[in-house]
């Protein structure tokens, strides 16, 4: 299963649910990127092969612009963004989607659909 990097806006119920579901993380708060802008996250994503959790839209940007098919990004679309919201988003993801098959891809997620970008 690839590893995956935990964005900082990502609340603590929602990491404990998915180190819970088996999920191997890496917390942004635990690197040396804490407060560190999100492409220098990006870029350390792509460098160590590491998927990214966000609430933050602004990384398709960043993926669209810079990381295209080198990094992974999962946006949880959750509104609003509370922690419960946010591990239903997940659950209805979890099974719905395969780390390995979407590697390289932006994916953004909701309770109501799932869209892949490619």
């Amino acid at each position: 299963m690839p590893r995956i990097i935990v964005d900082e806006n990502i609340p603590r119920d929602a990491k404990e649910w998915l180190s819970k579901k088996g999920f191997d993380l890496i917390s942004v708060s635990q690197t040396h990127l804490k407060s560190a802008k999100d492409h220098v996250i990006a870029e350390y994503a792509a460098k160590n092969n590491l998927t990214i959790i966000t609430l933050d839209k602004h990384f398709s940007q960043i993926y669209r612009m810079l990381k295209k098919d080198q990094i992974t990004v999962i946006i949880i679309s959750a509104n609003p963004a509370t922690p419960a919201n946010i591990i239903q988003t997940l659950d209805v993801a979890q099974g719905k989607i395969d780390l390995k098959a979407v590697k390289g891809k932006l994916v953004i997620i909701s309770k109501k659909k799932i869209r892949i970008v490619t």
